[in-house]
C-alpha cells in the first residue's frame, strides 16, 4: 500500500451536478465531552442521525468535531472518551448483538490512547476492525485484508505518546475504483491529492493527525462520481470556521470532518459536497470574478446574491490583508462609503413612520424646524430655513455639493456639529431648495442628527435598533479613520489614488458613508426594505413607495436610492481605497459587491450584471 494524500486548504475542486439539500444538518466543533454529549443527545432526539466525530486532544483536554444529519437509517450507538480496553470490550459486544461498526476514530491524551466510534444495527457485509497499530503493523493488516476481498472504508491516524498508531474499519464487498494513504506530511499530502484529483478520483474520507509537532494526513480516495466537491485541510480554527461559512454560502454541505491537534494546538480537515449548483454556474461566477479582479488589479472582491428573498450565492476572492495573506471572506467587512445612505434614507423612514408630525415637509432649521437653531449662528443665510427633510433625502437642499468644496471633507479637526455651523455660517447655498439636484454628502450629515434629535439616540444605536437589527444585520457598524482603528474582520484598503484610504474623517461620515458591512450584511438589509413579499420588509408599503420615489428635480434618484423606469433601486459607493455597490432588480435579485481598491476606476455595476445574467439556473436554497 502506498501512503496518504491532500489538498491545498486555499483550493477548491469541483466536480458534478446540481439538486437542492435533501436534508437538514448540524456541524460543531471543538466540544468538551460533556457539550458533545449533550448535543448527541439533542441531535439524536430530534430525529438526527451522527455521520462522523472525531475526537482529538488540546492543551491537555478532549475536544470533538461532528456532523448530524436528519435523515432516516438503521439505529445508531455512538460511543467517545473509550479506553482500548473499553472500547474493545463495546466492539465485542456490539457485534455480538447485531451491531456494525461504521466508524472508529482514535486520539491520545498524554501517553493514553482513546477512541469515539458509531455502530449501526444490522447489515450483512463481513468487516474487521483493529486499532492501536503501529504503521507497519496497519500495513501488514492492509495487505492481509485488501488481499482477502475487503477494502477500507474509514481509517484514523492519531498519536499517543509521541508514537503514530492507526484504527481502521474494512468491509468485503465490491464498489468503485480506490486508494488509500496514510502517513504523509502537509506537502506529500498535497502532491498526492493534486495527481489523484487529475485521475479522476474524489475523496471519501479524510484523517488529519499530529505527531509531535509534524502534521500528518490518511485518507481514502474513490473514483467515483458524485456530487460537485471540496476540500481543505491545515485549518486552524478560525480558518476552518471561516472555510466552513464559505463553502456554505456558495452551497457546500460538509460530509467529513477530521478534528487533530499538531504541537498542542488544534487543526481541521473536512470535505464538502454541493448538490445545489450546476458545475458550469459556479465556474461562470467564479470566471467573472476572477477575470474582474485580474482586469483592474484589485486585491479582494465580496459578492452576495439574494433571489426572491432567499441568500443563493456569497463568495470572497482575492485579498483581505496582503501583510497577513489573509483572503477574503464571506464575513469579510468594507468601508461601504455612500451605500450607507439607504440606510439612513430607511432610518429616516422608520423615524416618519413612528412620528407622525415628522413628514417630507417639515423645515430643518430655524424656528419650527426639527434642529431649530442649535447650529449656526443668526441670521440664517439666504433660503437655508426653507430647506426641508425632503429636500436632503433627494439631494435638493439648494448647495453643499459633493464638488471640490464638499464641506464633509474640509476641516478635519471639527465633529458634527462644528461642521455644521462652519458650513451655514461661511457656504452660502446655491438654489432655491427643492429646485436642483445636486448629490450633498452634507446633506446626508444633517439628516444623521435629525435621526438623533427625533429619535434621542446616537445615530448608529438607532438605526441598529429600528433597521438592522429586524432585518438580521448585527455585524455592522461605523468605521474607523486609521489603519489601526480597523475593525475586527474589516480588509485593508489600498490604491487610493492622490487621497490615502486612512487620511479621512470616516467616522464622521456615518450617515452618508460611515458604515462598514459584508456583502452578506448589505444584501440581508437590501432584502428587507425590497417591497417584494418574500421577507418581511422593516418598512411600511407606503415608507417604500416614499424612499423609493424620484424628486421633479431628477426623476433618476429617490430617497437614498437611485432609481429607473425599470423600477430597479440601487446605490454606489466610493472612497479611496473601496468601491461598493446595492442592487434591487424588479425580478427579485438583490446584490451587493464589495472591493478593497478603486484604484483603476473598476465596474463594479457590470460585474455584477456579468455575474447575475450568466447563471443558467438558480438553486431552491436559502443561507440566510
Amino acid at each position: 500500500m502506498r501512503k496518504v494524500l491532500s489538498m491545498l486548504s486555499a483550493a477548491v475542486v469541483l466536480a458534478l451536478a446540481p439538486q437542492a439539500f435533501a436534508s437538514q444538518w448540524v456541524a460543531r466543533h471543538a466540544l468538551t465531552s460533556a457539550q458533545y454529549q449533550a448535543e448527541w443527545d439533542k441531535w439524536s432526539k430530534a430525529g438526527y442521525r451522527l455521520t462522523d466525530v472525531s475526537g482529538y486532544e488540546v492543551q491537555g483536554q478532549a475536544r470533538y468535531a461532528a456532523l448530524w444529519e436528519q435523515k432516516s437509517g438503521p439505529a445508531q450507538i455512538a460511543r467517545h472518551g473509550l479506553s482500548s480496553a473499553q472500547y474493545q470490550a463495546e466492539v465485542d459486544k456490539n457485534a455480538k448483538a447485531g451491531w456494525r461498526l461504521v466508524l472508529v476514530n482514535g486520539y491520545g491524551i498524554g501517553n493514553h490512547d482513546y477512541y469515539v466510534a458509531i455502530w449501526e444495527k444490522g447489515g450483512v457485509l463481513p468487516w474487521v476492525a483493529r486499532h492501536g497499530l503501529t504503521s507497519a503493523q496497519y500495513q501488514v493488516e492492509f495487505d492481509k485484508n485488501v488481499k482477502a476481498g475487503y477494502r477500507p472504508v474509514h481509517v484514523s491516524g492519531y498519536a499517543v505518546g509521541g508514537q503514530e498508531r492507526y484504527a481502521a474499519i474494512w468491509e468485503k464487498r465490491s464498489g468503485p475504483q480506490w486508494l488509500a494513504r496514510h502517513g504523509l506530511s502537509s506537502s506529500q499530502y498535497q502532491a498526492d491529492f493534486d495527481k489523484n484529483v487529475k485521475d479522476g478520483f474524489r475523496p471519501v474520507q479524510i484523517s488529519g493527525y499530529g505527531v509531535g509537532s509534524t502534521e500528518k494526513y490518511a485518507a481514502i480516495w474513490e473514483k467515483s462520481g458524485g456530487p460537485i466537491w471540496a476540500a481543505r485541510h491545515a485549518l486552524d480554527s478560525a480558518h476552518y470556521q471561516y472555510a466552513f461559512d464559505d463553502l456554505f454560502h456558495s452551497g457546500y454541505r460538509p460530509r467529513r470532518v477530521s478534528g487533530f491537534s499538531v504541537g498542542g494546538r488544534d487543526r481541521y480537515a473536512g470535505i464538502w459536497e454541493n448538490t445545489s449548483w450546476k458545475l458550469a454556474d459556479l465556474q461562470h461566477i467564479d470566471k467573472v470574478a476572477g477575470d474582474f479582479l485580474k482586469k483592474y488589479d484589485v486585491p479582494g472582491l465580496s459578492m452576495a446574491i439574494a433571489k426572491d428573498g432567499r441568500l443563493v450565492f456569497a463568495k470572497g476572492y482575492g485579498t483581505a490583508d496582503k501583510a497577513a495573506h489573509e483572503g477574503v471572506h464571506t464575513a469579510s467587512r468594507f468601508r461601504i462609503a455612500s451605500v450607507s445612505k439607504p440606510l439612513t434614507s430607511a432610518a429616516i423612514m422608520k423615524l416618519m413612520q413612528e412620528n407622525p408630525s415628522l413628514t417630507e415637509k417639515r423645515t430643518i432649521f430655524g424656528a419650527g424646524g426639527v434642529l431649530g437653531t442649535a447650529y449656526g449662528h443668526q441670521p440664517y443665510k439666504n433660503w437655508v430655513t426653507g430647506i426641508q427633510l425632503g429636500h436632503l433625502l433627494h439631494h435638493t437642499g439648494g448647495g453643499w455639493a459633493n464638488d471640490g468644496s464638499d464641506p464633509m471633507f474640509s476641516n478635519p479637526s471639527m465633529n458634527h456639529a462644528q461642521l455644521i455651523t462652519w458650513t451655514l455660517d461661511n457656504l452660502a447655498l446655491k438654489n432655491a431648495p427643492g429646485t436642483k439636484y445636486a448629490y450633498s454628502n452634507f446633506g446626508y450629515s444633517v439628516l444623521g442628527r435629525v435621526i438623533e434629535k427625533v429619535s434621542g439616540k446616537p445615530y448608529a444605536t438607532y438605526v441598529k435598533e429600528k433597521i438592522l437589527a429586524p432585518a438580521g444585520v448585527h455585524g455592522m457598524e461605523i468605521a474607523g479613520d486609521t489603519l489601526s482603528a480597523r475593525k475586527p474582520h474589516e480588509v485593508v484598503y489600498y490604491d487610493g489614488g492622490s487621497s490615502s484610504p486612512y487620511n479621512m474623517k470616516v467616522a464622521r461620515m456615518d450617515s452618508h458613508g460611515g458604515w462598514i458591512a459584508s456583502a452578506i450584511d448589505l444584501v440581508r438589509f437590501g432584502v428587507r426594505v425590497d417591497g417584494f413579499p418574500t421577507k418581511p420588509d422593516v418598512l411600511s408599503p407606503t415608507s417604500i413607495k416614499t424612499m423609493t420615489t424620484a424628486s421633479s428635480a431628477n426623476g433618476g434618484y429617490a430617497c437614498g436610492w437611485s432609481v429607473n423606469s425599470a423600477h430597479n433601486w440601487w446605490h454606489n459607493g466610493s472612497l479611496p481605497g473601496t468601491f461598493s455597490i446595492l442592487v434591487r432588480t424588479s425580478g427579485g435579485f438583490v446584490w451587493s459587491a464589495l472591493i478593497n481598491s478603486r484604484k483603476n476606476d473598476p465596474d463594479v455595476d457590470k460585474l455584477m450584471w456579468d455575474v447575475v445574467n450568466g447563471v443558467k439556473a438558480w438553486p431552491a436554497v436559502d443561507h440566510f
